[in-house]
């Protein structure tokens, strides 16, 4: 089965033949064949005349095949109608219609002959659900971007080029890493970080990977397929596994802190019996290594495969089947990444039922089906190296900010990007975001939540600065201008005093003073003649507009 587009020739270059060439460009990339159509003398041309044009367009074309019309062709709606008619007399099994320019299709008939159209514009989708004509609103999309990989998704996305996401045989093959999620997405939201994890994977992932989605309801269309094309891209597969709530509700209040969702995972056994080794991942997960690294890991005589949970040996509380079981808490996992042994865990009992069974025995058990699977399977559990699940807290502690190869970076529910201390795996994460079919979904939240953070903490520093400053000569550098006036409100105006020239600097005791400056102070040199003078920045003297945020006149530097 092969997939066509069409490439008009022979006319005045224009933006819109240019958008079409652009467009085919790209898919020959993805492997389509081009279909050429040139400006035809159709108005003259006889009935014999136009169907040897159109024998030679469609020659390639064979029986199941599909075929994208770029419109217009520039010969005519008549034309169009012929050539979609032709093609369906070839055998092609499905045509998709890319209408660049709505304004050529006024009666829009012609819509009537493909199983989809994309079209750039709210109106032309309006206009045909009005006239009952078949189109996907989902759909609406424009090609015209220099962006050749949003050209690149769109296309593939218009022709379902990736149906081979859900290709039995190549989820049951041996050779097919599987990989497993919980997704509960109630605001239509979650399902992003899900994707944002699976582009990450086969970004770095040469193997076929066939997902596995367990979700309840929640889990709309657009999202899932946003999910099958980012899969699709890649020539990967995925498989949606639908699963009733009610079936994972619990009497504990350690449901409230977390979703339902995590408690899907419980269900892998009993759901995927053909399988006898998974991955299971979160969704708040970077992954920068070749997870067939892992896949590979022999487990043979063991439960699970994981890393072991940094610093919870130090938690001040500790629940009671922690406190019975010895050596528990030595051993104690992480649950975020996971090479599970479906085998091992079926001979052990329905793990859905033992769960349940545990969290009603043990009500202070506070991280749930974690919980669980340590109380269950610690003992025949295989510690992995570190680097299998690197926790970002724990290396935002130890100032690590450049980016790790080899690792699975794990942000342990919170997802929020740092922008106050942006690290290499932050940045590495919002370009994971971007490139899939999310993009910047959600950006404004993101946006907001990290100006919030910033703005938390600027105010505890500008507190500390008050603080810290008291009992020293506290000098402005500067004008009294607005931005001197906001920090003097922060600090108070107590022992302030103002110098603005070098020669005034030079009368002062240094070491009994702490100096605010502005940066155009002293013809632009203030910063300068401090620094000649051995001080150091957020030592000695801060410079103003970097203790402000944005509304009190400030900057970052």
């Amino acid at each position: 089965m092969k997939t066509h587009i069409t490439n008009v020739y022979g006319m005045n270059r224009n933006s819109l033949v240019s958008l079409q060439h652009r467009v085919a460009d790209v898919a020959r990339k993805l492997g389509f064949f081009e279909l050429g159509i040139y400006r035809y003398p159709v108005e003259t041309d006889s009935d014999a005349e136009l169907q040897k044009r159109l024998d030679g367009i469609c020659a390639a074309v064979e029986p199941g095949d599909k075929a994208v019309l770029q419109l217009p062709t520039g010969n005519g709606i008549e034309f169009e109608f012929k050539l979609i008619s032709k093609l369906r007399g070839m055998g092609a099994e499905k045509i998709v219609l890319i209408v660049h320019d709505p304004d050529t299709y006024e009666d829009m008939s012609l819509l009537r002959g493909a199983e989809r159209v994309i079209y750039p514009t709210e109106r032309i989708g309006n206009d045909i659900a009005k006239k009952g004509l078949y189109a996907v609103r989902d759909f609406k999309m424009s090609f015209d971007t220099e962006n050749d990989s949003l050209v690149m998704r769109n296309l593939l996305k218009a022709t379902d080029f990736y149906e081979s996401t859900f290709d039995e045989k190549g989820l049951d093959s041996e050779e097919c890493i599987q990989v497993a999620f919980g997704l509960y997405d109630k605001t239509g939201k979650y399902t992003l970080f899900v994707g944002t994890v699976i582009q990450s994977v086969l970004e770095n992932t040469l193997s076929k990977v066939c997902f596995h989605i367990f979700h309840d309801n929640t889990l709309n269309r657009t999202n899932k397929e946003k999910l099958i094309q980012t899969v699709g891209e890649f020539g990967s597969y995925i498989q949606f596994h639908e699963v009733n709530p009610g079936d994972f509700e619990v009497e504990n209040e350690a449901i409230k802190r977390f979703t339902i969702g995590t408690m899907f995972r419980l269900i892998i056994p009993r759901v995927l019996t053909g399988i006898e080794k998974l991955i299971y991942l979160d969704a708040d997960l970077l992954v920068n290594r070749d997870i067939k690294e892992l896949w590979d890991i022999d487990i043979a005589g063991y439960s699970l495969a994981a890393v072991k949970d940094i610093g919870y040996k130090d938690l001040a509380f500790f629940p009671e089947f922690v406190k019975q079981k010895e050596g528990l808490a030595d051993r104690y996992f992480n649950a975020g990444v996971l090479l599970m042994n479906l085998s091992f865990i079926r001979n052990t009992g329905d793990l859905l039922e033992l769960t349940h069974r545990f969290l009603e025995e043990n009500p202070d058990a506070y991280l749930l089906d974690q919980d669980a699977l340590n109380y269950y399977f610690n003992s025949s559990t295989l510690l992995l190296d570190d680097n299998w699940n690197v926790q970002v807290r724990n290396e935002k502690r130890s100032n690590r900010n450049s980016l790790r190869e080899d690792v699975i970076y794990h942000f342990v529910v919170s997802t929020v990007v740092d922008y106050f201390n942006l690290s290499d795996y932050e940045k590495l994460y919002l370009r994971m975001k971007e490139v899939s079919p999310w993009g910047f979904d959600d950006i404004e939240d993101e946006i907001y939540m990290g100006y919030r953070s910033l703005s938390d903490k600027i105010r505890e520093l500008q507190g500390a600065l008050r603080e810290i400053s008291k009992g020293k000569k506290r000098i402005v550098y500067g004008e009294n201008n607005n931005q001197v006036k906001n920090l003097l409100n922060i600090i108070g105006t107590e022992d302030v005093y103002f110098i603005h020239s070098c020669e005034e600097l030079n009368q002062e005791k240094l070491d009994e003073c702490v100096f605010f400056v502005l940066p155009q102070a002293d013809n632009g040199m203030a910063i300068q003649n401090l620094e000649a003078l051995g001080l150091e920045a957020q030592k000695d003297f801060f410079v103003v507009p970097v203790l402000l945020v944005g509304r009190q006149g400030g900057y970052w530097a």
